[in-house]
C-alpha cells in the first residue's frame, strides 16, 4: 500500500498581490563591484491592501512609490525580514485594482556564483571582471525586490547599462542600444513571454561568438571569453540538432525567437537552462578538438541536451512549486538522453544510460533513509537538498518505464496535451499523470503514485511451475532495502511488469498492483524467462535457482540482450549484497560474462567487482580473489590491447581504457 505523507505548508508571499508585467533597469558598476536598480511594476492588487510584501534580499532599498488611479504614493515604511527574506511597503492606505509598484535599489556583485554575481577571466594576459546571474532555486530576490515562487508568472521587460565594450546578453533579443555618456550603454531587450523569476537572466562579459540557425530558422548562438569560440563549435552543432528534434518531438514550437549559449569561467553548477540564454560551465560546454577526451564530448552533448529539453519542461511549463522539482529535472533528464541517442547512434546512449542514470537510481533508493521524488518543501532553504540522484536519475528512470509501458505513440501524445493545456503556466505532478491517463486508457496515475510519493522501489521475487499444460511464473513483491533490513511499513508498488522468454519476440506486460501475482506464460514456455526486459522498468528481480541456472545459460550462448545483460548482472550483485543469495553464486554468474564484449557491461562489472575487493581485504582468499578477476578482464584486455586503432569507435577507446586500468 501507499502510505500517505503529511503535507508541510510552504512559506509563500501573500496572494493579494499579482505581478503582470516587470520592467527592469541594472547599472552595473565593475570597477566597485555593485549595481543600481530601478523597476516598476505592473500588478493587480486584488484586495483591498495598504501593504505590499515581497522577496528581497541583501539588497538596500532606497525608496518605493506606487502610481494608481492618477495618484502617486509613497512608501512609508519600508520593514525587511532577513529570515523570511521578504520586504514589506506600507503605503498607509488601502489600494484595490490595477497599480504600478516602483522601487530604486543597490546591490553588490557577489562572489558567491548566486543571485548577481561577478565573473572573472583573463584577457590578454590580463584579469577581467564582468557579471553574470544565477536564480534557481530562490535568488532573483538577490538581484531585485520579486514575486520570487515559479507560480507567480510575468513578462519582463531588461535593460542593462554596461561598460560600452562590453557584450550584455538576456532572454530576449535586443530591441535597442544606445550610448549613455561616461563609457556605458544602455542595451534594452524584447519582452518576455510570461515566465517564472528563477529563468531570468544576464550576462555582461568580454565574449565572442558563433552562430547558426536551426532548420526552423531560430537562430542559435555560442557565446565564449575571447580565444574560446572555436571550443563551442560542437556545442553549436549539437544545439542545432537538438532544438528543431524537440519542436517536433513534443509537437509545439521553440517558443523564443533566439536561442544563446554561454560559457562561464566561473559557474557553480552544470549548467543552468535559463529561457532563451542558457549559461554554463566551461568544462560542460567547450570541446577542444585536440585535447579534449571523448567523454568530455559526449558529457558536453548530454549537458546541452538536457538544458534544451528545459526549455520545454520547467520553462514553458513550470512545477507549481518545489515539491514537483522532478517533473522538470526527471523529465530533462529522460528526454536529454533521447537527443543525443538520435544524434550519434552509434554511442549506445541507452546501454549507458542503464549503466549510469538507472543503476545509480536504483543503488542510491535502496539505502534506507532515501527519500520520495516528490518531496514536500516549506522553505527556500530545503530546496537545494532536492538536487540528488534522487531527483535526476529515479525522476528519469520512472519516466523512461512509464513510457516502455504506454508505448512511444501514447507517451508522446499525452505529453503534448499536458504541455498545451498547461503552456505558459504551472502544473503539479497529477497533472501529468492525468494527461497519459486519458490519452492510453492505463492506470497511470495509481502507478507513478507508488514511485514518487513513497521511498524507494521492489524486488520481485519470481519462480515457475507448471499448471496442466501451462507454464506460470508466481511473482511475489516486497520493498528492496540493500543493507538487508525489513521494510516494517510493508510497502507495496503498482509495477508494470514485463516479461520476454526465449520463445517471444516481443516483452509482455502485466499490471501488478498487489503483493502476489501469476503470470501465464502459455504452453511450451520451457526456456529461459527474463523479467524486466531492457530494464525498463524500476525494480529488481530475484529468481529461482532453475531460472536463474538458464538466465546464465542465456548469458553465455548470447542470447540476452545488451541491457538484459547488465541489468541481470547488477540485480545478481546488489541482491547478495542484501543477503538474497549468496556471493558465490554472484560470482559463477559473473564468469558467464568472461566474453563479454560492451563498454557499458564492463563498467557495471568493474565497479562490482571493486566493492568485493574492498570488502574482502582482509579475507584470506582475497588473492584468489584478484586472480579471479584479473583472469576475467584477460580476454577483453588482448582484444583491445594497447594502442588506438584507425577503426576504433568512441566506445571502443573508453573500453580499451577500463580493460587496461582492471
Amino acid at each position: 500500500m501507499i502510505k500517505a505523507e503529511k503535507k508541510k505548508t510552504p512559506i509563500l508571499l501573500p496572494d493579494v498581490v499579482e505581478p503582470v508585467h516587470y520592467r527592469l533597469e541594472f547599472k552595473i558598476d565593475l570597477d566597485n563591484f555593485t549595481f543600481h536598480g530601478k523597476e516598476d511594476v505592473s500588478i493587480t492588487i486584488k484586495g483591498p491592501s495598504s501593504r505590499i510584501t515581497l522577496h528581497a534580499v541583501d539588497l538596500e532599498i532606497k525608496k518605493a512609490w506606487l502610481t494608481a488611479d492618477g495618484q502617486v504614493i509613497e512608501a512609508r515604511k519600508i520593514t525587511g525580514d532577513r529570515k523570511k527574506e521578504t520586504v514589506t511597503f506600507d503605503f498607509g492606505k488601502e489600494i484595490k485594482g490595477v497599480a504600478n509598484l516602483n522601487i530604486e535599489f543597490e546591490g553588490k556583485l557577489n562572489d558567491k556564483m548566486h543571485g548577481f554575481y561577478r565573473t572573472s577571466y583573463n584577457l590578454n594576459g590580463v584579469k577581467r571582471y564582468g557579471a553574470a546571474t544565477q536564480f534557481e532555486a530562490t535568488d532573483a530576490r538577490r538581484a531585485f525586490p520579486c514575486w520570487d515562487e515559479p507560480a507567480r508568472k510575468a513578462e519582463f521587460t531588461v535593460s542593462l547599462v554596461v561598460p560600452e565594450h562590453l557584450t550584455a546578453l538576456s532572454n530576449m533579443p535586443v530591441v535597442g542600444e544606445e550610448m549613455v555618456g561616461s563609457g556605458f550603454k544602455r542595451v534594452t531587450y524584447e519582452t518576455t513571454p510570461i515566465m517564472s523569476t528563477y529563468l531570468l537572466a544576464f550576462v555582461i562579459a568580454d565574449l565572442e561568438s558563433i552562430e547558426s540557425r536551426d532548420r526552423n530558422g531560430v537562430p542559435v548562438r555560442v557565446w565564449t571569453t575571447p580565444g574560446k569560440k572555436e571550443q563551442g563549435r560542437f556545442s553549436l552543432d549539437c544545439a542545432l540538432h537538438t532544438l528543431p528534434y524537440f519542436s517536433e518531438w513534443f509537437g509545439i514550437p521553440y517558443a523564443l525567437p533566439k536561442l544563446d549559449m554561454v560559457s562561464l569561467p566561473d559557474f557553480a553548477a552544470g549548467a543552468m537552462e535559463n529561457w532563451g540564454l542558457i549559461t554554463y560551465r566551461e568544462t560542460a560546454m567547450l570541446v577542444d578538438p585536440v585535447n579534449s577526451a571523448v567523454t568530455a564530448k559526449q558529457r558536453v552533448a548530454e549537458v546541452v541536451d538536457h538544458e534544451l529539453a528545459h526549455q520545454w519542461f520547467g520553462n514553458l511549463v513550470t512545477m507549481q512549486w518545489w515539491d514537483d522539482l522532478w517533473l522538470n529535472e526527471g523529465f530533462a533528464s529522460y528526454m536529454g538522453p533521447k537527443a543525443v541517442d538520435r544524434q550519434f547512434p552509434d554511442w549506445n546512449v541507452w546501454t549507458q544510460y542503464v549503466a549510469d542514470d538507472f543503476l545509480i537510481a536504483l543503488h542510491k533508493d535502496s539505502l534506507k533513509n532515501t527519500h520520495p521524488v516528490e518531496v514536500p518543501v516549506k522553505n527556500p532553504y530545503e530546496i537545494s537538498e532536492l538536487f540528488d540522484a534522487i531527483t535526476y536519475r529515479k525522476g528519469s528512470v520512472v519516466n523512461r518505464m512509464i513510457e516502455h509501458y504506454l508505448g512511444e505513440e501514447d507517451f508522446r501524445r499525452g505529453l503534448n496535451a499536458y504541455l498545451n493545456r498547461h503552456s505558459y503556466n504551472n502544473a503539479k505532478t497529477e497533472d501529468l499523470w492525468q494527461a497519459l491517463e486519458e490519452v492510453s486508457g492505463k492506470p497511470v496515475r495509481a502507478i507513478m503514485a507508488s514511485y514518487t510519493k513513497q521511498p524507494g522501489y521492489p524486488v520481485v521475487l519470481v519462480k515457475s511451475e507448471k499448471r496442466g499444460d501451462e507454464q506460470v511464473l508466481s511473482l511475489e513483491q516486497k520493498r528492496f532495502i540493500v543493507n538487508g533490513s525489513k521494510d516494517k511499513e510493508n510497502l507495496t508498488w503498482k509495477i508494470p511488469v514485463g516479461v520476454l522468454t526465449s520463445n517471444s519476440g516481443d516483452p509482455i506486460f502485466k499490471y501488478m498492483e498487489s503483493q502476489r501475482m501469476d503470470f501465464p506464460l502459455g504452453a511450451g514456455a520451457d526456456g529461459w524467462v527474463k523479467l524486466n526486459p531492457s530494464q525498463s522498468g524500476f525494480y529488481r528481480v530475484l529468481y529461482s535457482p532453475d531460472l536463474l541456472s538458464k538466465l546464465i545459460g542465456a548469458v553465455e550462448s548470447g542470447e540476452l540482450g545488451t541491457v538484459d545483460r547488465l541489468g541481470f548482472l547488477d540485480d545478481v550483485f546488489a541482491l547478495s549484497r542484501a543477503g538474497y543469495m549468496k556471493t558465490s553464486q554472484a560470482l559463477s554468474v559473473l564468469s558467464a560474462y568472461r566474453n563479454e564484449t560492451d563498454f557499458s557491461v564492463w563498467t557495471a562489472i568493474s565497479k562490482n567487482l571493486r566493492y568485493l575487493s574492498i570488502l574482502l581485504t582482509e579475507e584470506p582468499w582475497k588473492d584468489a580473489f584478484n586472480i579471479f578477476a584479473r583472469e576475467l578482464f584477460r580476454h577483453i584486455a588482448h582484444s583491445k590491447g594497447w594502442d588506438k586503432s584507425p577503426g576504433d569507435s568512441h566506445l571502443d577507446v573508453m573500453l580499451r581504457s577500463l580493460a587496461l586500468r582492471n
